[in-house]
């Protein structure tokens, strides 16, 4: 069995989101409808993603690269040069 194709990205940040039974229910049906599509996109995660993109761009008027350029960007990293300080080995004393 090959292991699993990774398909969120680095910098997603993780959240909790509660659901209703029916909302569960809808995202199964999504599920099975985009499994029998042979879609690799059917994670709960892939379909609430897609949802939100949806309503984004249909409803609001919103495209992905507008929201893009709403985030601030990212501060450089900075490599800091440390030095570990080892402990001394020494004999156990009583």
């Amino acid at each position: 069995m090959s292991p699993k194709e990774k398909h969120i990205p680095d910098d997603a940040g993780r959240t909790s989101v509660c659901f209703t039974a029916a909302e569960r229910a809808a995202i199964r049906w999504i599920s099975e409808v985009r499994r029998t599509q042979e879609n690799k996109r059917r994670t709960i995660n892939d379909i609430v993603v897609d949802a939100l993109w949806y309503y984004l761009q249909e409803k609001e008027g919103k495209t992905r690269e507008q929201m893009e350029a709403m985030i601030p960007p990212a501060p450089p990293k900075i490599k800091a040069k440390i030095t570990e300080i080892k402990k001394p080995k020494r004999g156990r004393t009583l």
